[in-house]
């Protein structure tokens, strides 16, 4: 019996963007490469449909913006996220060549995207904080190893792993994922740089409830120096996996122990605070999605130089 289709995709680029878009970035809608998929979804310019509810989404948030501002020309304005010379050309050219590789891997982060938009759009924002969540464990050793693969030099690659092998006793439950994203920031500003979680709420005293919750229960070695009391809650660029791991465990675990959790009486609406953390989480995963992606594509415009010579 063949497996039930969950997902469909389409193109939900404007007609004038999407003619001008290279054959290999355009969505079908048969046998896309998920790689693709995943960065036009995560864009906000595919229209998605769940089978089962036939519920269609037309996805129009741009994850790859810290504000969600859509794109006014794909074709243009995404390709220069990688690198200010890169071209739709050169994404065409590397998806083309690279489609079939880890291809599972990026299936099963493309299902849980896609779930993490359906159960948004639902405002079902609790529930699509598990997908945050199921995503980071997917690529925290994923990343790392793709990463290092992509290094044509062997002795950098040993020397990669190494480092993100090596290490005290906190390097456990996602630790190798935060050694892999401190050593892909290195040297790079945005890691001075913080999450902004703003609680929007109607109720100033409600907003004042779940922001201290949330404050107390990550600790201040995750909070950045932004932070504006009550309103937004910025956390350090570097430490965001950190954060949604301690969310995960002291809400949806309750962990005891002494450990600080988070009180369902003391956030009032569960569904309301999860739907001002999780657009920003999507958001931080994205960027290092296209980090990775574009540390991809240059290792492997240097290989087919070095081929050629």
């Amino acid at each position: 019996m063949p497996r039930y289709v969950t997902f469909s995709y389409s193109d939900n680029l404007p007609r004038n963007i999407n003619i001008q878009l290279p054959e290999e970035l355009k969505i079908s809608g048969s046998r896309d490469p998920e790689i693709l998929i995943i960065l036009r979804l995560l864009s906000g310019n595919i229209e998605l449909t769940h089978t089962y509810s036939n519920t269609i989404i037309k996805s129009r948030i741009n994850y790859f913006s810290g504000d969600f501002t859509r794109f006014r020309n794909w074709k243009r304005e995404f390709p220069v996220l990688f690198s200010e010379d890169t071209t739709a050309t050169d994404i065409a050219v590397f998806i083309e060549n690279t489609k079939y590789v880890n291809r599972s891997f990026y299936a099963a982060i493309l299902s849980e995207i896609s779930q993490f938009i359906l159960h948004t759009k639902r405002g079902a924002h609790t529930s699509a904080f598990i997908y945050i969540y199921r995503i980071l464990e997917k690529i925290s050793y994923a990343f790392p190893l793709i990463y290092a693969s992509k290094t044509q030099d062997f002795l950098r690659s040993f020397g990669q792993l190494k480092e993100l092998m090596v290490g005290d006793s906190e390097k456990k439950e996602l630790g190798f994922f935060k050694a892999f994203i401190q050593m892909l920031y290195r040297g790079d500003s945005i890691s001075d740089t913080s999450i902004d979680i703003a609680f929007s709420t109607t109720n100033s005293d409600v907003g004042e409830q779940m922001f201290k919750s949330i404050r107390e229960t990550v600790g201040n070695a995750v909070i950045h120096e932004d932070t504006s009391e009550f309103d937004t809650l910025s956390v350090k660029y570097c430490e965001m996996s950190s954060f949604i791991i301690n969310i995960r465990n002291r809400f949806f675990h309750n962990l005891n122990g002494g450990a600080t959790n988070i009180e369902s009486d003391r956030i009032v609406d569960s569904d309301e605070l999860f739907s001002f953390i999780n657009p920003m989480a999507m958001h931080w995963l994205s960027m290092v999605f296209l980090q990775v992606t574009a540390y991809s594509l240059s290792e492997f415009q240097t290989h087919r130089r070095n081929a050629a010579v």
